[in-house]
């Protein structure tokens, strides 16, 4: 019982750390997904949010439950959430080898 609980609550910790942030350009955007996007501005603010849509002149993200809206001009580089299999299986074949030396 004791082990089920120790791996549900590292089950979480495991896929936080299984995704990393890919520099694209603005035409690479596609409003079929809501993914998770970091916006840099040309004023050196970073703009954390999820997708609601994006057009030829602005993107809206959802922010802390308010959107926020960024024109074309404004941006200096977007980033786009990605899943990486490499960051994965670093922490599970890391955490089963730890495992083992208990």
């Amino acid at each position: 019982m004791k082990k089920l609980l120790l791996l549900l609550l590292f089950i979480p910790i495991v896929f936080q750390g299984c995704f990393s942030y890919k520099t694209v350009k603005y035409s690479q955007i596609s409003n079929d997904k809501k993914q998770k996007i970091i916006i840099e501005t040309i004023y050196k603010e970073n703009i954390k949010g999820k997708l609601i849509y994006i057009d030829e002149k602005q993107i809206t993200l959802k922010k802390s439950g308010e959107l926020k809206s960024v024109s074309k001009e404004e941006i200096r580089n977007v980033s786009v959430r990605k899943f990486s299999i490499y960051k994965t299986s670093e922490v599970v074949i890391g955490g089963f080898v730890n495992s083992k030396k208990n």
